[in-house]
């Protein structure tokens, strides 16, 4: 017996393989999922920068990740004040890796609707955050390995190079990132030059915690700071800016100008619908004269300086954490299971305006050819 397919059955089956087939052709193309199985061994090395001091930084090159900073408190006793995970290979295959400590790039924050034009020809990114580009897309500069080209004592370049078209961004571009480990500071220059116009935004995303969980303290909302920034940018439910410069002395939650707890009025953000901040805020100086943020944790004595050449900090504060990400050992107080929760520590981005592409009166992210990128970002921890 023979079971026959109705037609319009049949035209509907081959409709739907083709364009699944479609899909997993566009997708394999643009590389749009990361194997984590290809990675080699080697992207999860720890090198290890050191001073006379007793700083330790770790990075390895894939993401060119800082996986821990181990810095002496008041009292002479080393913390790890960045969150991160123990197995090294969770930077890649933990899907809600949240791009602990990574470099970003090619394009840090926000991209409107995955779009952009240049030289009258449009774009296309990938959408991973709603509508929008997030920190270059679904396989940014955080999940790539980047090649170690020089390493001492108390220094590491990384170097990679992105082709053109990856992740639907124009031009070849080679990057070189070098971490500098001094008396006190982790100091981070970028250099990039691209054979093509593009665009280009490129920042750090550790996440801090000063206290290192001390006694199991559970969150940074104890954490006094000083942002130098009268204004910040003002933007929509989804994170896009408005265009519009709003200013923190009238909405007096986003007002740091003066030390204040991290936590004070936190509930009054705006960028979730339980408050949290994760805001753009525009720098009074950019000329790495003097920090233009300081964050002090009384429990340990901590602080920490950020200097930048860029034009702003997005400052985040671990809003999305929701306690699925179990701490590093080293971080872990008692015998009991403990996880990084909502708050549990902020992210200090130094950086260009997020969608700035759309944006043409703001300072620019375009780079041309035979122009060079260059940008620092310091963070000084003393105590």
């Amino acid at each position: 017996t023979k079971f026959l397919v109705p037609d319009s059955v049949m035209m509907t089956m081959i409709a739907f393989a083709c364009a699944l087939l479609c899909v997993l052709c566009v997708s394999f193309a643009s590389g749009q999922q990361l194997n984590c199985s290809t990675v080699p061994q080697e992207a999860y090395r720890q090198y290890v920068l050191k001073n006379d001091a007793g700083y330790e930084l770790h990075v390895m090159p894939f993401g060119g990740t800082v996986t821990k900073f181990l810095v002496p408190d008041k009292d002479k006793v080393i913390r790890d004040i960045v969150l991160g995970f123990d197995d090294p290979t969770q930077y890649c295959v933990n899907a809600i890796h949240p791009y602990f400590g990574a470099i970003i790039g090619r394009y840090a924050n926000r991209i409107a609707n995955g779009s952009f034009t240049l030289d009258g020809k449009t774009y296309k990114t990938p959408l991973n955050d709603h509508n929008d580009t997030l920190h270059g897309g679904t396989i940014g500069f955080d999940r790539r390995v980047w090649d170690v080209v020089h390493i001492s004592q108390n220094k590491i370049t990384l170097s990679y190079l992105s082709p053109d078209g990856e992740m639907g961004f124009p031009g070849t571009l080679r990057v070189n990132v070098t971490y500098t480990l001094t008396s006190n500071s982790w100091v981070i220059d970028y250099a990039a030059d691209t054979d093509s116009i593009t665009v280009i935004n490129l920042s750090q995303h550790t996440y801090w915690n000063l206290n290192g969980f001390k006694d199991n303290d559970q969150d940074i909302l104890e954490h006094i700071m000083i942002i130098k920034a009268s204004q910040y940018l003002e933007v929509d439910s989804t994170l896009i800016p408005t265009g519009k410069f709003g200013n923190v002395t009238v909405d007096y939650w986003l007002d740091f100008e003066r030390p204040k707890p991290v936590g004070k009025d936190i509930k009054r953000g705006t960028v979730t619908p339980n408050g949290g901040y994760d805001n753009a805020f525009v720098l009074d100086s950019h000329k790495l004269l003097d920090p233009v943020v300081i964050v002090l944790a009384p429990l340990t004595g901590i602080q920490l300086e950020l200097s930048t050449s860029q034009i702003s900090v997005q400052f985040y504060s671990g809003n999305f954490l929701d306690g699925t990400l179990a701490r590093k050992k080293d971080q872990v107080y008692g015998t009991a299971p403990q996880f990084y929760q909502q708050y549990s520590a902020m992210a200090l981005e130094g950086q260009h305006f997020p969608d700035s592409v759309h944006h043409p009166n703001w300072p620019t992210t375009v780079l041309q050819k035979g122009q060079t990128y260059t940008q620092r970002i310091e963070y000084k921890i003393v105590a």
